[in-house]
């Protein structure tokens, strides 16, 4: 029989224990009311923050030359490609001589009021996107007006090489090979025509130096590193239609012109022009008028110089 002294102990454990339930019951209604309001599910979390959006990237590919064309008197008409709505900026020798407005395609075409004066012109493109910065092109039209009434010669340059567009070399749709560049990566930059479509295959003593696929003008360019020996180049192709052009063929020497200044002179080789050969010799294409200063007894003009001639190279003034 339990003392006296006992029974309020046992009590209290009773109170103690009723106390817990009641706790647990309050928290499990407190769960309850707070699924009730979440549908009957628990409530779910909260969703992740989203990443911020990455910067963005300019995709804007520099201005290019499609068409740059000149006539006898100096009229100038230059069509080429930069971003659509883009403001184009042509400038000659650093002279804007104009501004254009390329339309949904990206296609722009400009016609100076003013003819060209007589003497040489670096034509280069800028472009301003909507919204934008500017844009400067890579590319460079050396266009030399004789003012005679002779025939202009256009030359293009950029990343590809150099490109004789009017004056001399071959003509766009035909199999012909052009110029011969040399970059600064120890690589030489053959460039030439065929029928748009066409592939083209490039031989050095019949050795493989490389292959490409003509523009729809008509235009290659195969890059390769500068062959070690001279021999002669055999250009063959294929056109669109599987049709096998007869191969032509052109003598090639590695870096002659850039050691012709040494030498003294230069023997023109098919391609040639007065041009290509000053920006080989002297560093810059302008200069050609020191070779045909030089050699005015041989050269009646200056865009016209045949395979086989043989001029002075005078070294230039410092």
């Amino acid at each position: 029989m339990a003392s006296k002294d006992q029974a309020p102990r046992r009590g209290s454990k009773t109170r103690i224990i009723a106390v817990a339930v009641l706790s647990a019951l309050a928290l499990l209604n407190i769960g309850m009311l707070v699924m009730l309001r979440h549908g009957g599910q628990p409530p779910a979390p909260p969703p992740p923050a989203a990443p911020a959006p990455a910067p963005a990237v300019s995709m804007i590919a520099p201005p290019q030359f499609d068409v740059v064309r000149v006539d006898t008197e100096g009229n100038t008409v230059i069509a080429g490609r930069a971003a659509p709505g883009a403001v184009v900026t042509v400038k000659d020798n650093n002279s804007v001589i104009g501004t254009v407005a390329a339309d949904a395609q990206g296609a722009f075409v400009l016609a100076p009021q003013t003819p060209l004066a007589p003497g040489t012109h670096e034509i280069t493109l800028s472009e301003v996107p909507p919204g934008g910065a500017e844009v400067a092109g890579n590319q460079t039209a050396v266009v030399s007006v004789p003012g005679n009434g002779g025939q202009v010669l256009t030359v293009l340059s950029g990343p590809n090489g150099s490109t004789v567009l009017t004056g001399q070399g071959p003509q766009a749709g035909q199999l012909g090979l052009g110029a011969v560049d040399y970059d600064t990566n120890g690589h030489a930059i053959f460039s030439g025509t065929a029928p748009a479509g066409a592939t083209v295959d490039l031989r050095l003593s019949n050795q493989e130096i490389g292959q490409a696929k003509a523009d729809a003008q008509g235009r290659w360019h195969i890059s390769a590193a500068v062959p070690a020996s001279p021999g002669m180049l055999s250009l063959g192709a294929t056109t669109a239609t599987g049709q096998i052009l007869p191969p032509v063929t052109a003598p090639f020497a590695p870096e002659t012109l850039a050691a012709a200044l040494a030498d003294g002179h230069v023997v023109i080789a098919p391609g040639d022009c007065l041009w290509l050969i000053a920006r080989h010799v002297y560093g810059h294409g302008t200069m050609y008028t020191l070779i045909y200063a030089a050699n005015a007894g041989k050269i009646h003009n200056p865009n016209l110089i045949f395979p086989g001639q043989s001029f002075v190279l005078p070294q230039p003034k410092s």
